[in-house]
């Protein structure tokens, strides 16, 4: 399953002037390094291999965030902590031209980090499926764990439904 979709664009900033780029579904007009863009998420990713964009700083998400993010989870190990919506978009995006080593260790973060809530969202749903239906609980995920939750709380309730025999 595929969650680019989601995250119709993310911020950036031109690393580099540019005289035009022609991407397909997206292109920018000639711009000073330095002038702020929209892209989609997949877009953006190309551009910055190419060094001609990266993620503006307030939008980096580093490894001491997902860290933070991890020991936060670890906490309170019943309770789910929000995360801003996009999140994982912009983590992922964080980590794009990086050295090999430190990649592949974000990577590794991030993942521990996404198990952990996954973990989580799975056992809430499997005492309460319901949950899904809550604002408050849809609020604390991000985009990619909320259409998540929204495909796989059906077939939760409709599991628990058959095993005690409701229909």
């Amino acid at each position: 399953m595929g969650f680019s979709y989601l995250m119709p664009s993310v911020r950036a900033v031109l690393t580099r002037d540019v005289d035009g780029v022609d991407l397909g579904i997206i292109s920018i007009a000639p711009a000073k390094a330095g002038s702020v863009i929209n892209a989609p998420p997949n877009v953006l990713e190309v551009l910055i291999k190419r060094g001609v964009a990266s993620l503006l700083d307030e939008d980096r998400v580093g490894n001491e965030e997902i860290l933070k993010r991890v020991w936060l989870e670890n906490r309170a190990p019943s309770e789910l902590r929000e995360l801003p919506r996009d999140f994982y978009v912009r983590a992922r995006l964080s980590m794009v031209g990086g050295d090999q080593k430190s990649v592949r260790i974000y990577a590794q973060q991030l993942r521990e980090l996404a198990q952990l809530r996954l973990r989580k969202i799975l056992t809430l749903l499997s005492v309460n499926p319901s949950i899904a239906d809550s604002r408050d609980f849809l609020d604390k995920l991000t985009i990619e764990e909320e259409e998540l939750v929204k495909s796989i709380a059906p077939i939760i309730k409709e599991f628990l439904n058959a095993v005690v025999g409701l229909q």
